[in-house]
């Protein structure tokens, strides 16, 4: 049975208190009884509209996909490697991705409880990926993958496949485990409202990385 079947206000509900009990208990650990008690709805649509809990949480995970525009999709294509303009392109490109990313990050600020559930249950999803949320998974961060790696082939042509994946993999760690570690880090800062200014934290996470790329016309010379 198709899920939309359902009405949709129930069909929220349930989906939003899926997403906070497994968000809190895991897959194996949250029982479809109490997410339907927490969405004031029967167990029983769980089993028929979602074919079960496997169900419920591959539709969950779609939900939190489309809670929020992927930002990174609407990104500009970058010309081919090699093309007049492509390296400043790729520059750009760059920068617009981790402006895009660090912004999509943050926009769950801790004000809604499903917001910060969503992001716990994507960053246990991405650590630990379960077999039959694999291929949705993939699908979803495809967009990321493709335009980052572009970018990088561009900027640093010298590399290999090993090395442009560890890059890309470095570039993406230090922005997840900002937004990860942002409690402690508010500690350490003795400010719970850090950081205010988003745009600055923004601008260090792209003057790092193209550091550490190696990219020397992202910083240009004073002249003498």
């Amino acid at each position: 049975m198709n899920p939309l079947a359902l009405p949709p206000d129930t069909r929220t509900r349930l989906l939003e208190s899926a997403i906070l009990h497994f968000a809190a208990k895991g897959f194996d650990g949250a029982g479809i009884r109490e997410i339907a008690k927490g969405a004031n709805a029967n167990s029983a649509l769980v089993a028929y509209h979602f074919c079960g809990k496997e169900g419920l949480y591959s539709e969950t995970l779609k939900a939190i996909f489309s809670r929020k525009p992927c930002a990174v999709s609407e990104l500009a294509d970058l010309p081919p490697a090699g093309s007049p303009g492509a390296r400043k392109a790729a520059l750009q490109g760059f920068q617009d991705y981790i402006r895009a990313f660090v912004t999509e990050l943050m926009s769950c600020g801790g004000s809604d409880p499903v917001d910060e559930a969503a992001m716990i249950l994507m960053a246990r999803e991405m650590q630990s990926p379960r077999p039959a949320s694999a291929a949705l998974l993939m699908e979803h961060i495809q967009p990321y993958i493709t335009h980052l790696m572009n970018c990088l082939q561009i900027l640093r042509p010298d590399l290999n496949e090993e090395q442009l994946f560890a890059m890309g993999v470095s570039i993406q760690g230090l922005m997840i485990h900002f937004r990860n570690s942002l409690g402690i880090i508010r500690l350490i800062r003795g400010n719970p409202a850090y950081p205010e200014d988003l745009a600055k934290v923004i601008q260090h996470h792209i003057d790092f990385s193209l550091r550490g790329l190696g990219v020397p016309e992202a910083f240009p010379q004073p002249r003498n």
